[in-house]
């Protein structure tokens, strides 16, 4: 008999040791290949109208190769401790093997053509899988990029797929084997029938672990603005040490405190179930931590990405507040819009207006400011409305309205202040404001005011307003100032509210082709600058999905492993317990409590970590994000409860026939 059906048969015969293996690798190709395959897409993907400008294509791609680059790196270390663990379980196998005659070099050469033989048939099935799933993945982004792509499938993506995992397979299975170590023969067929020690563990490291666990998650929680950004690194290294001692040290200082509680310990199958669990913990610890912190990276960039895709309608509503918004200056020429024609353009296309407004306004200058740019003396630093417009959309936006009298202004900052960015910033600007007023040069007369109030937000929208601050004016004075000023220092704003401005979108793009160049920066709306944000995180989500998905595969796959390879040795153990008596049933209770323990630890401290992560995110962002962060955990355990079933199910099922 050959190497090659030596490795054939033995696959065929521990086919449950290998399978999830193979599917994990099988799933890491398609996912490569998909974005291969979108890349070296034959045809140029022009024409992308909803993401914002014109290298949206562009940008998607370095998206896609950041991608992979990602999936190479977590292939080098999966495969690497999947092949780690296959090696160490399988020692008895190796004397076996060498009893009956075979080299060191020859047991290398036999574990070799197997591992190509997995690593092959991974990397076609994976291709074969990828090139079925393209056309789905080509329509889904098209719709983001709001283009239709051609089914195809790249022979450059094929190559690549398939040379870069070969490789990559090839030189992990020949680093690993190395690694096997040249015990005597009598040694190896008993490593399996040594006695193992009872698991000791240190008071201090356990200790450390909580406390180091403690330090990470409160500096989280704690951190505001760019601070948050300053103690990540910090922050990740503390917490990942914290949750190395959790499972190699704290885990086992619990199960062994549980133990010594008699009271507990004599309940029904808890004493076995116990004394075996502090075994599995021990020689599980390290393969828990991987898992717990690739849970962690998973759920935190999913929780991250889905958190900044449902806040994008609060961020554009709040540097929008009206759906539409046309400025009308000396730039574009006053008067030179029929808003009538604008109306017109919205019925056409079934849009409900709830109101329009014509807000009239004059522009002025910071009287004797410094490092005034003096080759430009038509520098505007404010907008001045009247008192009764600005109530006006105060009013319609449920916002605090104001009463101003004469040689008084509201100042009105065009956004709020973030807690760790500038508020300091922000508070002694206002404080400076109330004390000392200001000196405002309107049509060339100067004039001191007031400050009365500050407020934050803008009343009304458009990027020539962006940097240009609000002021509001007591009727009285500012009609009487209206009377006297030239029409080109003045300003005016429609701002149009829609019933139904989601579906906006050809409207608005329309009014911008009416509108022409010459309103290029003075014409805003809410729906393109939504739209493209929605597509662009919509496309991130999805591309993210892919890698979330893998590293959740891959956490609960290097578990799988463990299990499995420990599988002859916890089939003795059981076999000992049915003939002291225990029932088929109280095994089954035992082995659903060890492997509950197993596959929820890792993911109960994934889950901790990543909230405190999106603790930290909220606070960046200045908003709250628990409730996105609870629905991707929602969906992450169920996929776990669903895989936990299904392994428990197997590994029962396995255990009973041996």
């Amino acid at each position: 008999m050959t190497l090659s059906n030596m490795a054939v048969k033995n696959i065929r015969g521990n086919l449950y040791r290998y399978i999830m293996y193979y599917l994990s690798n099988t799933f890491t190709v398609t996912v490569f290949f998909l974005f291969a395959n979108f890349i070296f897409h034959p045809s140029e993907i022009t024409n992308v109208k909803r993401l914002g400008n014109g290298n949206a294509q562009q940008g998607v791609t370095n998206a896609l190769i950041m991608c992979q680059f990602i999936i190479v790196i977590f292939t080098i270390l999966f495969v690497a401790y999947s092949v780690s663990i296959f090696l160490k379980s399988r020692g008895k196998e190796f004397g076996l093997l060498s009893l009956f005659g075979m080299t060191k070099n020859q047991i290398r050469k036999y574990i070799m053509v197997e591992s190509t033989i997995i690593s092959f048939v991974s990397i076609v099935s994976g291709i074969i899988l990828g090139s079925g799933l393209s056309r789905l993945f080509f329509i889904i982004i098209g719709k983001f990029l709001e283009n239709n792509i051609p089914f195809s499938i790249s022979f450059k993506a094929i190559g690549l797929t398939f040379a870069i995992f070969f490789v990559l397979f090839e030189v992990i299975n020949m680093i690993m084997l190395f690694k096997i170590k040249g015990k005597e023969i009598v040694e190896q067929i008993k490593s399996n029938r040594i006695p193992k020690e009872v698991p000791k563990f240190s008071k201090t490291k356990s200790i450390i672990g909580v406390i180091l666990l403690a330090i990470g998650y409160g500096i989280a929680w704690i951190s505001r603005g760019t601070l948050v950004v300053l103690v990540m690194i910090p922050v990740i290294v503390i917490v990942t040490i914290g949750t190395y001692f959790i499972f190699t040290q704290f885990s086992i200082a619990v199960t062994n405190g549980l133990k010594k509680n008699n009271s507990r310990f004599y309940t029904k199958t808890n004493m076995v179930a116990l004394s075996q669990m502090i075994f599995k913990l021990k020689d599980t610890a390290k393969v828990l931590f991987l898992a717990s912190i690739l849970g962690a990276v998973t759920f935190t960039a999913t929780e991250t990405v889905y958190s900044l895709f449902t806040e994008i309608t609060n961020g554009v509503t709040e540097g929008t507040p009206n759906d539409i918004g046309i400025v009308e200056l000396k730039k574009n020429t006053n008067d030179k819009i029929d808003i009538k024609e604008v109306k017109s353009i919205l019925e056409k296309h079934n849009l409900d207006v709830k109101y329009l407004n014509n807000i009239e306004g004059i522009e002025a200058k910071i009287a004797n400011k410094e490092n005034e740019d003096k080759n430009d003396p038509n520098t505007v630093d404010f907008n001045i409305i009247s008192n009764s417009q600005y109530n006006k959309l105060a009013k319609q936006s449920d916002e605090k309205q104001v009463k101003v009298n004469k040689d008084e202004i509201v100042y009105i900052f065009s956004s709020k202040p973030v807690k760790g960015f500038n508020e300091d910033e922000m508070l002694e600007k206002e404080k400076r404001l109330k004390e000392e007023g200001i000196n405002l040069d309107i049509n060339s007369n100067v004039k001191k005011y007031e400050v009365k109030e500050t407020l934050y937000g803008k009343p009304i929208n458009g990027s020539y307003l962006e940097d240009n601050k609000i002021l509001v004016m007591n009727d009285d004075e500012f009609n009487k100032i209206l009377k006297d000023i030239p029409k080109e220092k003045l300003f005016k704003y429609y701002g149009i509210q829609l019933n139904n401005w989601e579906d906006s979108y050809k409207a608005s793009k329309e009014i911008g082709q009416f509108l022409g160049k010459d309103y290029e920066g003075y014409y805003s709306n809410k729906i393109e600058p939504y739209t493209a944000q929605k597509n662009a995180f919509g496309m991130i989500l999805f591309i993210g999905f892919f890698i979330a998905f893998l590293f959740f595969i891959a956490s609960g796959s290097i578990i799988y492993f463990k299990l499995f390879n420990d599988m002859k040795q916890d089939s003795v153990e059981y076999s000992i317990l049915k003939k002291v008596g225990s029932s088929k049933n109280d095994i089954r209770k035992i082995i659903t409590k060890q492997i509950g323990v197993i596959f929820f630890l890792p993911f109960i401290i994934s889950t901790v970590h990543s909230l405190f992560a999106l603790k930290s995110l909220a606070n960046l962002l200045n908003s709250n994000l628990l409730t996105n962060g609870l629905i991707v955990m929602t969906g992450y355990f169920v996929f776990q409860l669903i895989y936990f079933l299904i392994i428990k199910s197997i590994y029962i099922r396995k255990i009973e026939t041996l």
